[in-house]
């Protein structure tokens, strides 16, 4: 029962750590609807965020009503440069929004990055996410949570942490410790917790009141949780020091009125957390707290504080039966308002009471209500933990079906790369094959081009040679014809004597010899043209050839005037010797000697094969 009590406590305090502020009465709605026309007419920064602070405080703990008012308090703050309404703007939607909506508190958080930098603000950076780990670890009971973080910072040890890291370090590791003591009921090892929070306040120590006071009121209530626990009488002071932090941020702001803002509720809630305290104060002393809390409460109209509060006081002072009556008006206010709250926890302690006040049959029924509570409270976490299995479940499934998927997609990526890579390389393959074959078509039509110009050029050649030719050949024929005809007309006309006639004759038969050797010529010179055969090869002395062919010629001649002289060194070929010594010329004058021996023959030996 002793420990069941202990986690009663321990949730009871759970709830009342960090709380929220709150406007003692709610405003009627003409104050409202006389700031927003006010505010059409208001075009300074400052003026509007006076009104919009003003709306904020109207809409009290309503997120819905608040929110809108702090974001646009926050916008004109940070146009005016006032630091103490952007840091009260920021404080209010990240305390707001971090148990709600994670992911606007982290935007909050980013934002005050931007909109304070630099170290002057790093604690109060650091006091805003701080307060997000423990509510997110505090909701979702996850003690993972805070050692991430820890992981986080520890990697930055060899890096060097600045200062105020330092102190967030040793924060949530106390944090660490206290939650994962609770979470596992080993109560015995809250007190390793406290050294590593007292550790940070004594680093803050360092720092001017407004820049450390956010994140020292966070360390001083988290410290007296632990003293508390800890059955450690130096809660009460760590409690009293929170009341007075949280009094000097209210003296820090002197910018403008606010006489809708609530600057009892978290005093009301210290005063309450005193009554925690038991043995460890007096008597008088928790009478004195609970008068205080009472006022408080009652003027802000508290009625789950009251009957809370009082039900702990009276329970203190151990009047059972006051205590359990005010047990009762709490959970009707709370299930009356869905205020979440321990249930599980409530009726264990009034169990306790009625137990000592000897009604076991009621303390049999709250033990049985709190234990139904606590088992629906487990079958619904069990459902829950088997729903999130079953997600995570699906979830993986999904992931698998999605990672056979991705594999599959790179298989076939990789598998057309791979076709895509044989195309590619069988095109290039084809584009070198046609390339080369292109080139060497090119090269044949370049070569047989030229062959086509080089035989164009030698069939010009050819017809002119044989133009010429056949020029030379009519006048080579017609000069013996032309001789045959004059003689023979002369030795018809029978006029002449015999020795003219018998010189007409001689004439008729030199030129008929000469025509019919160069006619013999012509057909040898146009068999070996037309001839495929090789002409036969012997060895041959061209200098006798020669001699031989000049004799020949000599005789062939008969003519004295010409003089026929061969010099050795000279190579003739047989026709070209016979074609170049039979011309006309030997027939000339002896004056045309000097031109004869002037010119000179050039042969070319072409030797194939």
């Amino acid at each position: 029962m002793r420990q069941m009590l202990l986690k009663a406590l321990a949730s009871g305090l759970i709830m009342s750590l960090f709380p929220f502020a709150a406007i003692s009465a709610p405003a009627g709605p003409s104050h409202a609807d006389s700031l927003l026309r006010l505010l059409s007419k208001t075009h300074d920064a400052v003026g509007r965020e006076r009104i919009y602070v003003q709306l904020a405080d109207l809409s009290g703990d309503s997120l819905e009503l608040a929110a809108p008012y702090w974001d646009a308090a926050l916008a004109e703050a940070r146009k005016s440069g006032d630091l103490y309404g952007c840091k009260d703007a920021l404080d209010f939607l990240v305390r707001k929004f971090a148990g709600r909506d994670s992911q606007r508190a982290e935007k909050y958080i980013a934002l005050a990055d931007s909109i304070l930098p630099g170290p002057r603000h790093a604690l109060f950076r650091s006091s805003l996410y701080a307060y997000y780990i423990w509510k997110l670890m505090n909701d979702n009971n996850a003690v993972e949570t805070v050692k991430h973080e820890l992981d986080r910072l520890k990697t930055k040890i060899h890096n060097e942490l600045s200062p105020e890291e330092r102190i967030e370090w040793e924060f949530l590791t106390g944090l660490s410790l206290d939650f994962s003591s609770l979470a596992t009921e080993a109560y015995d090892n809250i007190g390793k917790a406290i050294p590593y929070v007292e550790q940070a306040l004594k680093k803050l120590e360092a720092y001017p009141l407004e820049e450390r006071l956010h994140m020292e009121r966070i360390c001083r209530d988290e410290l007296s949780e632990l003293y508390m626990l800890s059955k450690d009488k130096r809660a009460e002071k760590q409690i009293q020091q929170c009341i007075d932090l949280h009094r000097a941020w209210l003296a820090m702001d002197d910018r403008f009125e606010r006489p809708y803002r609530d600057t009892t509720g978290y005093t009301m809630r210290a005063y309450s957390k005193m009554l925690y305290l038991r043995e460890l104060i007096s008597k008088e002393k928790a009478t004195q707290y609970y008068g205080k809390c009472m006022e408080l409460a009652r003027a802000r109209g508290d009625l789950a504080e009251i009957y809370s509060t009082s039900a702990r006081y009276y329970q203190y002072m151990e009047e059972y039966e006051r205590a359990v009556a005010y047990i009762d008006s709490a959970v009707t206010v709370y299930k009356r308002n869905g205020t979440k709250a321990d249930f599980a926890s409530i009726y264990a302690v009034q169990s306790w009471l009625y137990e000592h006040l000897g009604d076991y049959k009621n303390a049999l029924e709250a033990l049985r209500e709190s234990n139904t509570i606590r088992h629906n409270d487990r079958v619904e976490e069990a459902q829950n933990s088997l729903a999130e299995m079953q997600t995570l479940f699906e979830v993986g499934q999904l992931e698998l079906e999605k990672s056979r998927l991705a594999n599959r997609m790179k298989f076939i990526a990789l598998l057309a790369g791979g076709v895509l890579l044989l195309l590619l390389v069988g095109w290039s393959v084809y584009q070198y094959v046609m390339v080369r074959r292109l080139k060497q078509i090119r090269r044949q039509l370049t070569d047989a081009n030229q062959e086509i110009t080089r035989q164009s050029r030698r069939a010009t050649e050819s017809e002119k040679m044989k133009t010429a030719f056949i020029n030379s050949m009519c006048h080579e024929i017609r000069t013996p014809l032309n001789a045959i005809n004059g003689f023979s007309e002369l030795l018809l006309e029978g006029n002449h004597d015999a020795e003219a006639r018998r010189e007409f004759r001689e004439q008729i038969w030199s030129n008929t010899t000469a025509l019919t050797t160069l006619l013999e010529n012509m057909l040898e010179l146009s068999s070996l043209v037309s001839s495929e055969a090789p002409l036969p090869q012997t060895d041959t002395d061209i200098g006798l050839l020669c001699a031989e062919r000049l004799e020949y010629q000599k005789r062939q001649s008969n003519n004295p005037q010409v003089e026929y002289i061969f010099k050795g060194g000279g190579r003739f070929l047989h026709h070209s010797d016979q074609r170049l010594l039979h011309d006309p010329r030997d027939r000339q004058p002896a004056a045309e000697r000097r031109q004869i021996h002037r010119r000179r023959l050039r042969h070319a030996l072409l030797q194939e094969g």
